[in-house]
């Protein structure tokens, strides 16, 4: 079997534990699905050398405040840096122990423009390869743009941003919290907003919610040596079920790997001991890139390493990481990794000659020779250990020419009814259309299509598969036929907001302007703190010449997300229309003051100052129109050729 296609059906369902002593012993699980979560201090009167020794993990820091971290990075010198394509710059700045990031932009004559300065409140990440920061917004959460990168002691574009810069308006949603804190619960009716926020990942991540277990033990019960299943104890777990604890967040290879959401599940009530697959399915492309690999894809490449295929359970995450240490403590032993491989194949298994294994440092480094260490494809500035065990680990790169998706775990895929197997293939294969040059996932489409209308015909009856096939559809350009699927998912559930609002659009194409207006107002009853129903209100009530009325509902959407650049410009060009010009040039400038580098939000600017009798500043912004468009386009072209 090629390394292109390698098959996991003998994968993790063979596993068994290693050197437990026989069988692994009952541990809670499922049956304490109902407890609830108590927070990583109610486990250190305990657990406190545990607790201490994980509080320097990587996942002990994957979130603290700014206020009282380490200072590590440059906050005075070499701390500017600029996108020299479009003059977007950002400059980072400590006032009064606290710590901001200023984001500008070249005006086009010698000056700066949509100046927006933000206050760092929270840090994301330990520091080892880099730190994330975020913004607040009345209590709401965003991510700040530019990141520190440890290796190279520099501030640079956070990951992906090199390609969409978001600037301060990313949401930090449940999704991007999950892998990144504890348990945090979103505030009713917000996407990121939170009743509380605790300081990194904590013992309940992987050990379950802990209320019961501190319950029990403050009730001064006398210790056993058995068991407790109150909680969960993961060495009582099978390894399959064990590995499944870290694929919560370290199966996830951002250029090959689709994590989809079960209907009946969020991934946030997955509880370690279940079978990951309850809440998640993940899928990844067919053909493995032997050189491209992404910082959080350590389970994705060890199950593709035949010595995890081929160790009979005796390898898996724990064999080499223990989550209570740091892997990066100063006293672990030279020989630390390789003990563990010599564990398997013996003190001789090396054939290299005697003076390359004694060249290498330390002596013996298995790892230094059959695991790449090197930049992963989604971040920068990191170099970052690929968890690919192999024998030969220099392939040049190579671009991936197969587009077909599989499940990673294909005996669960295979357990599920033919119309879920179907649809959530389908969802995989669509979600994946995005990590891919737009001109390499054209054919993934009309694959996604017909997966999910395989679904349907076999009788698959939640209205999502109705309304993924209609973004599907409209993808290749379809748009009538979409048209007919969102109808038919909004029939079957017409509360669900998101197909409401692509049945509304569906609905404004086709010129029937009271039908989605209909259904927008029942949308925004429903849910009226968000944005999408009120701004498409506003737009069908512009398409009539009521720019009043699309006036008010504008202004409506931005008091719910304030931070979306396009409600600012349809909002300008409301204003303008009814000759409210300095109010209209107002919003304008909020608008580029949350896009700056946007071609169309400096296009909307000049319309506006030229209506508004000043010729000359149109005339500088169209001309910055015009280069930002330019820039886009080498920069598209760019992510093309990838």
């Amino acid at each position: 079997m090629g390394l292109g296609r390698l098959s996991l059906a003998l994968g993790l369902a063979g596993l068994v534990a290693c050197s437990r002593g026989g069988a692994p012993a009952p541990s809670a699980g499922p049956g304490n699905a109902d407890a609830h979560y108590v927070g990583r201090d109610a486990c250190r009167s305990c657990h406190t050398e545990t607790w201490s020794t994980f509080a320097h993990t990587g996942m002990g820091l994957s979130w603290y405040p700014v206020a009282g971290a380490p200072v590590i990075e440059d906050w005075t010198q070499k701390n500017v840096f600029e996108v020299q394509a479009t003059g977007l710059r950002y400059r980072m700045l400590r006032r009064d122990g606290k710590f901001f990031m200023r984001q500008s932009i070249s005006d086009g004559r010698g000056g700066e423009a949509a100046v927006d300065e933000r206050e760092l409140t929270w840090i994301v990440g330990s520091a080892h390869h880099s730190r994330t920061y975020l913004v607040t917004d009345g209590d709401k959460l965003f991510q700040a743009p530019v990141c520190w990168y440890t290796k190279d002691a520099a501030w640079d574009l956070c990951p992906g941003y090199e390609f969409k810069n978001d600037y301060f308006s990313r949401e930090i949603s449940h999704t991007c919290v999950f892998c990144h804190n504890a348990k945090m619960e979103l505030q009713p009716g917000a996407h990121n907003a939170y009743t509380a926020i605790p300081h990194g990942i904590d013992c309940e991540r992987c050990h379950g919610p802990g209320e019961r277990h501190v319950a029990k033990w403050s009730r001064g019960d006398t210790p056993t040596g058995e068991g407790d299943a109150a909680i969960v104890n993961p060495r009582r777990l099978t390894a399959e079920r064990r590995m499944q604890i870290c694929f919560q967040c370290h199966l996830g290879d951002s250029k090959a790997t689709e994590r989809v959401q079960r209907n009946e599940k969020p991934l946030e009530d997955f509880r370690p001991g279940e079978a990951i697959t309850d809440a998640m399915l993940p899928y990844r492309f067919s053909q493995a890139t032997p050189h491209d690999y992404g910082l959080s894809a350590q389970a994705d490449r060890l199950l593709l390493s035949r010595c995890f295929r081929e160790s009979g359970g005796k390898l898996e995450c724990v064999t080499c990481h223990d989550p209570h240490v740091t892997v990066y403590r100063a006293d672990r032993p030279a020989d630390f990794f390789t003990s563990k491989c010599k564990g398997c194949h013996g003190p001789d298994a090396c054939k290299a000659p005697a003076a390359a294994r004694q060249a290498t440092s330390p002596p013996d480094d298995c790892v230094l020779c059959h695991m790449r260490k090197a930049t992963p494809d989604d971040h920068n500035h990191a170099l970052f250990t690929d968890h690919w065990i192999r024998r030969k680990i220099d392939e040049a790169p190579a671009p991936r020419t197969d587009l077909s998706v599989e499940p990673y775990l294909p005996a669960a895929a295979a357990a599920l009814p033919a119309a879920d197997r179907a649809y959530y293939l389908a969802r995989a294969i669509s979600l994946r259309t995005f990590a891919v040059p737009p001109q390499m996932s054209r054919p993934m489409w009309p694959a996604a299509e017909a997966k999910f209308r395989e679904a349907i015909a076999q009788g698959f009856a939640d209205p999502q598969a109705h309304f993924f096939l209609g973004k599907s559809l409209a993808a290749e350009g379809h748009h009538d036929e979409a048209a007919s699927e969102y109808a038919a998912a909004y029939a079957k559930d017409p509360g669900d907001y998101d197909v409401a609002l692509a049945q509304a659009q569906a609905l404004l194409r086709k010129h029937q302007a009271d039908e989605a207006m209909k259904v927008l107002s029942a949308a925004s009853v429903k849910d009226p703190d968000r944005a999408g129903a009120w701004a498409e209100m506003a737009r069908a009530r512009a398409g009539q010449g009521d720019y009043a009325g699309a006036s008010a509902l504008f202004a409506r959407a931005i008091r719910c997300e304030p931070w979306v650049a396009s409600l600012h410009a349809n909002a300008a060009m409301m204003l303008s229309a009814l000759e409210k010009h300095p109010d209209a040039i107002a919003e304008a400038e909020t608008a580029l003051r949350l896009d700056p580098e946007g071609p169309s939000t400096w296009e909307a600017y000049a319309t506006l100052l030229e209506r508004a009798g000043r010729p000359a500043d149109a005339e500088v912004a169209k001309r910055r129109a015009k280069e930002l468009a330019q820039a886009r386009g080498r920069r598209m072209n760019d992510v093309r050729a990838m």
